[in-house]
C-alpha cells in the first residue's frame, strides 16, 4: 500500500556534503528525489553530489551556502528553483557547536542553527512551495534540545531547543498550504560530527551515548533514514509540528 517513492521529488539538503548531511542526500537519491546538496564548503557539496549522483543516477547538484547569510540563502534558493523547477523536500542538517561561553560563539551558533533553519524555510516556502501548495520539511534538532549537559555547550542547547519551539510555529503558519514540517531529535550517532565543532570531546560523547543509553551504543549509517522517508513522503498526510526523537530511548530513560 505505500511505496515512499520520491521520483520526481525535489530535495534541497543542508549541511549536506559530509557526515549525516551527506547519508540524507543518499537516501533522498536512493528513494528517487534529485537533490540540491547546500553547504558552506561549496567545493565539497560538488564533490557529495558528483558522488552520489554516480552512486544512484539521480540529478544532483552542490552549491556553496551558509545558511546564516540571508542573501546567501535567498540567491542559492532562486538557483535551486532555476536548476530543477521547484522544490519538495527539505532537510535543515546544517549546524555547528561551540564550547565555550564567549559572545561571538553564542552569536554564531544561533545564527546558523536557529535563524539559518529559518531563513531557509522561508525562502524555500516563499519562492517554491506556497505557490505548488505542498511540500515537506524536517528540521534537524537535537536531543540537546531536549536534554542538557553540562558540557558547556548552553549555544547549542538553546539553539536546538528553538528549532522545536520554531517548527511547532511554522508547522500551523504554514498547515493551509499543505506544508508539513516536523522536527527530528538525533541522540548519539556514530556518523553525526558537526562541521565547526570547536573543542568537542569524543571521551565524554562515547560516555553519554554509551552510559545513558538503554541501547548501549551510538546510532548507526543509515538509522536516521526511516523517519525522514515517512516525514517528507506524499504517504505521511497528516504528521505535523512534531518532535520525533531517534535516540535508541536516551530521552525515554531520563
Amino acid at each position: 500500500m505505500y511505496k515512499f517513492n520520491f521520483t520526481g521529488k525535489v530535495a534541497l539538503i543542508t549541511g549536506g556534503a559530509k557526515g549525516l548531511g551527506k547519508e540524507y542526500v543518499q537516501t533522498f537519491a536512493e528513494q528517487g528525489s534529485d537533490v540540491a546538496v547546500f553547504d558552506i564548503d561549496g567545493q565539497l557539496a560538488r564533490e557529495t553530489a558528483r558522488e552520489i549522483e554516480t552512486l544512484t543516477g539521480r540529478k544532483i547538484r552542490g552549491f556553496a551556502c551558509d545558511v546564516g547569510n540571508e542573501k546567501q540563502v535567498i540567491d542559492s534558493v532562486a538557483a535551486v528553483v532555476k536548476e530543477f523547477g521547484k522544490i519538495d523536500q527539505v532537510v535543515n542538517n546544517a549546524g555547528i557547536l561551540r564550547y565555550g561561553d564567549a559572545l561571538a560563539d553564542w552569536e554564531k551558533v544561533i545564527n546558523v542553527n536557529l535563524t539559518g533553519t529559518f531563513l531557509m524555510n522561508r525562502e524555500v516556502v516563499k519562492q517554491s512551495m506556497m505557490v505548488q501548495k505542498k511540500g515537506r520539511i524536517v528540521n534537524i534538532s537535537s536531543i540537546g534540545g531536549v536534554l542538557a549537559t553540562p558540557a558547556g555547550v548552553q549555544s547549542y542547547h538553546a539553539s536546538k531547543a528553538g528549532v522545536i519551539a520554531m517548527t511547532k510555529a511554522q508547522a500551523g503558519e504554514w498547515a493551509p498550504y499543505n506544508i508539513l514540517v516536523n522536527s527530528v531529535a538525533p541522540g548519539a550517532i556514530a556518523n553525526g560530527t558537526m562541521g565547526d565543532s570547536a573543542g568537542s570531546s569524543t571521551a565524554a560523547d562515547d560516555y553519554q551515548a554509551k552510559s545513558r543509553n538503554p541501547l548501549k551504543r551510538r546510532g548507526k549509517f543509515g538509522e536516521m533514514s526511516g523517519i525522514l522517508i515517512y516525514l517528507c513522503s506524499d504517504e505521511n498526510t497528516y504528521t505535523n509540528g512534531q518532535l520525533i526523537l531517534v535516540d535508541g530511548g536516551w530521552a525515554g530513560m531520563m
